[in-house]
């Protein structure tokens, strides 16, 4: 059996993450948040009250007044630049030596939402450009480009060996759009599928600043073939969760137990409801189609990789398939 591709080996090797590759992700994440937080968040933060709201930010450490109700006791509260900014009108004529402030606001809670999916997009963006040994994303598409090829040659092979496998490669690599219309007919993928799997074939062969590029096709093809199946009920769910927190506070609010001086809470609410939506409609849209033609339905068979839900046997044939390479591993 020396003779056989060494793809389905080497897709349970890029289904293991290292260390390196998590950490590296986790420094970009952080970092970048950082970033976020303290060069574009809170300036524009700053900008959006002075210039729109016509307001004074005082968060410099300065002491202000501050009522939570027009009939409570002023008490004095120390600003600070990442969690609490006191919105000063400054259009009012009498200014004491202890400003009263109209509004407490956290920027660092009402931006959190943003600023941490903003972090998560941008660093796993970034991991997917970095070599395999560190890159957390490139490894996971790497992983994925090979059990698409693997199941299309098993589908026109059977067992197949590397060089059947590489000539699937070229195949894909030089065929324009009317021959990857001929070559998705006679592998029985829909044109679309096949589309999407020649851009990322094309930005997994390629180097340099062309893989830059090509960066785009390479994660189109990932969100379509393995987050979007794994992950659509998840981020779904969170989109209810994000809604019933939302009413929940909104409710609150409405109780008078959150005072409309203190708007941060509300703020992140709205902020994490809007990123789920975002992020939700996204899944959408990079998701596989329900309703497909009945020309491109047609050419699907039970054992394509791009195979939908609806396909029986499907999981049973994939176990079945786990079991027999851990057993050749093991006789290995």
């Amino acid at each position: 059996m020396d003779n056989l591709s060494s793809s389905r080996k080497e897709y349970f090797e890029l289904s293991k993450h290292s260390t390196l590759q998590l950490l590296s992700f986790a420094i970009l994440f952080f970092g970048i948040a950082y970033s976020l937080q303290f060069y574009v968040g809170l300036p524009l933060m700053d900008m959006f009250f002075r210039e729109f709201l016509h307001t004074e930010v005082l968060k410099d450490g300065t002491n202000v007044q501050y009522q939570i109700t027009d009939d409570s006791k002023a008490e004095i509260i120390k600003t600070s630049y990442t969690t609490k900014w006191a919105i000063i009108d400054n259009r009012a004529s009498d200014r004491s030596a202890t400003p009263l402030a109209r509004y407490l606001f956290n920027p660092l809670l009402a931006l959190l939402p943003m600023i941490l999916t903003l972090s998560a997009a941008f660093a796993a963006w970034l991991s997917a450009l970095f070599p395999k040994g560190i890159g957390l994303l490139r490894q996971k598409i790497e992983r994925e480009l090979i059990n698409s090829l693997d199941h299309i040659a098993r589908n026109i092979y059977g067992e197949h060996t590397d060089e059947e496998l590489q000539g699937i490669i070229s195949n894909l690599l030089r065929s324009d759009m009317r021959q990857l219309h001929d070559y998705a007919e006679t592998v029985g993928v829909p044109y679309h599928d096949i589309e999407i799997l020649q851009s990322a074939v094309q930005w997994h062969q390629s180097s340099g600043i062309k893989r830059l590029f090509r960066i785009g096709g390479a994660l189109k093809f990932y969100m379509r073939q393995y987050f979007t199946v794994k992950y659509s009920n998840t981020i779904l769910g969170m989109v209810y969760i994000g809604a019933a927190a939302l009413i929940i506070i909104i409710g609150i609010r409405g109780l008078k137990f959150i005072p409309p001086s203190e708007p941060s809470i509300i703020l992140f609410a709205l902020g994490l409801e809007f990123v789920l939506l975002i992020v939700y409609a996204l899944t959408l849209m990079y998701s596989r189609q329900e309703d497909m033609p009945d020309n491109e339905r047609s050419h699907e068979r039970p054992d394509m990789f791009f195979g939908g839900d609806g396909v029986e046997g499907s999981k049973e044939v994939e176990d079945l398939l786990r079991v027999f390479i851990a057993k050749h591993q093991r006789g290995e």
